[in-house]
């Protein structure tokens, strides 16, 4: 049978009666410090893990401050007053402490998860508003022989199971998923993360002492003094040192999720521990692989030499290939050290290099034949398409550029004006077929006898030009005589239609007769006339200035 409330309590029998104690305003410190936290908290809730931080501050700042009004309160039904209310904070804190865990280890829960955990502590908290009904949460009260104005409470199986028991399990597992989390922390980070962990278990201590009746003030409950040192050192590690951002399972995630595959072996090619990425590298599910040698096609003794930290396997003939990165885990590799392997593949952009590189060949000889079919469009631009000379274009864009470098180089330089004799009859009496013949076959004459830097033109028709470059009036005179007399001997025509052609020649050489293209053509074009004139089939060096 439960206690009743005792009436043998030296409590003022006024309800709104206070007594300020050094515990109270403890209390109402620690209620100051996490009111402030939860603000500066909420204010920064943007960064992960401080939203949930915020909240558990507000709620341990509630607890708080219920804790030093029911410590300052004079009478009974004050206190109890007070504690009913507290339990609001009470009740919340150990979920939001879980809540607080679970979001450091990245786990985020749905509203319905949400909702079930605060389910019992609502219960708790609806039992205790009520208690007067049921006693089920305190079954009695009596003064603390410490004095403070402390009064112990007696707990009823709703407390131990409802209040005690599921806070200690909120605790224990949001402390397991710390302890988790602080596992995956880089050594230079230990430190840190063990005065982390250490203020995690100070609501336990706190907690311990106070339901054990170890305390040794009897009556009094650290546990949120105890959290509002533990939000303390949250708050300077989630807001100000950052470790958070620095790894827990951030690692284990990043693991999981990279797209490189990561497979950890031993020195007999066992694999230790692999990614998912890894796992569909080699075909079969991760917890299959576990235990089993790596693939006998993987090169063992480049990977066990660890002399090549980079090596490129083609797999199945080809089908896939990767790019492998070997990593020695101890810092000194040793030959039977565990080894961590990075494989990439890399076959879409190998095949795609190597579409790559064949559509460059192909460009490459497509550019040459464009420039292949640009130089042969150029020369049948400047090249007569019945002899296969230079055309007049082609002489208009050389004669001034030759006769400046004859000028600069004070060189001499020749030109011969070449006109076939009677060609209209040629073409008359035997036909333009044999007509063109005559003129392809002076064409190769001149080609034939010329030299290297000579320039024969066809200027059109029957007349040819030809650029001799360094040669003199009497050299070009020789030259040309040479080229009449051959050509004269030549027969044209077949059978009874056979003809013998000549061909009449001026000449004019710089600076002999002319120092300008046109004034050195005039002049040749004046001793061709004078030929014409003459009786034809000869040759004529122009008259000197």
């Amino acid at each position: 049978m439960p206690r009743r409330y005792t009436s043998r309590l030296p409590i003022h029998p006024r309800p709104m009666t206070f007594d300020f104690t050094p515990l109270a305003a403890l209390s109402g410190i620690a209620a100051l410090i996490s009111t402030a936290i939860a603000a500066i908290a909420w204010y920064r809730r943007q960064f992960p893990g401080v939203r949930w931080l915020a909240l558990l501050m507000s709620s341990v700042a509630f607890w708080a401050a219920g804790a030093m009004c029911e410590l300052s309160a004079a009478s009974l039904s004050a206190k109890i007053a007070w504690s009913k209310l507290e339990y609001l904070g009470t009740l919340s804190t150990p979920v939001l402490f879980l809540l607080l865990a679970l979001d450091y280890n990245r786990i985020q829960l749905s509203r319905r998860w949400l909702a079930a955990l605060f389910a019992l502590p609502l219960l708790c908290l609806l039992l205790a508003l009520s208690n007067e009904s049921h006693h089920l949460v305190w079954t009695g009260y009596r003064p603390s022989p410490s004095g403070y104005n402390l009064l112990i409470y007696g707990h009823g199986p709703a407390f131990w199971i409802g209040v005690a028991g599921y806070s200690y399990l909120m605790m224990l597992i949001g402390s397991l998923m710390l302890i988790r989390a602080l596992h995956y922390y880089p050594a230079h980070f230990r430190g840190q993360s063990i005065v982390l962990m250490a203020s995690a278990c100070a609501p336990w201590l706190g907690n311990i002492l106070y339901l054990s009746g170890a305390m040794p003030l009897q009556g009094l409950d650290p546990t949120p003094l105890a959290f509002t040192v533990t939000g303390l050192v949250f708050a300077l590690d989630l807001l100000y040192l950052r470790l958070l951002y620095l790894v827990p399972v951030a690692r284990a995630r990043s693991f999981e999720a990279m797209g490189d595959g990561v497979l950890v072996i031993d020195d007999k090619f066992r694999i230790l521990d692999l990614n998912p990425a890894a796992a569909r590298l080699l075909g079969r599910p991760g917890r299959l692989l576990l235990g089993q040698a790596l693939p006998a096609d993987w090169p063992r003794e480049q990977i066990l030499s660890g002399r090549e930290p980079s090596l490129e396997l083609s797999l199945q003939d080809g089908a896939r290939i990767l790019d492998l990165r070997v990593y020695p885990i101890a810092q000194q590799p040793q030959p039977h050290s565990s080894r961590m392997l990075v494989a990439r593949d890399i076959t879409e952009r190998r095949r795609a290099e190597e579409a790559l590189r064949g559509a460059n060949q192909t460009l490459a000889l497509r550019i040459a034949e464009i420039e292949a079919l640009q130089a042969a469009l150029r020369e049948q631009a400047l090249r007569d398409p019945l002899t296969g000379l230079y055309n007049r274009r082609y002489l208009d864009d050389t004669f001034a550029r030759e006769l400046s470098r004859a000028r600069s180089e004070g060189a001499p330089l020749s030109i011969a004006l070449i006109d076939l004799d009677d060609f209209k009859r040629i073409n008359d009496s035997f036909g333009h077929y044999f007509g063109d013949e005559v003129l392809r076959r002076l064409s190769a004459l001149l080609a034939e006898d010329g030299r290297g830097g000579d320039i024969l033109c066809r200027l059109g028709g029957e007349e040819f030009l030809v650029l001799m470059p360094g040669a003199d009036g009497e050299q070009a005179l020789r030259r040309a005589e040479t080229w009449r007399a051959a050509f004269q001997r030549l027969p044209h025509g077949a059978g009874d239609d056979s003809f013998c052609a000549t061909f009449s020649c001026g000449l004019a050489a710089f600076p002999l007769h002319a120092d300008s293209p046109a004034t050195l053509y005039q002049a040749a074009d004046r001793a061709l006339y004078a030929v014409k004139a003459g009786g034809k089939n000869a040759c004529r060096l122009s008259a000197a200035l």
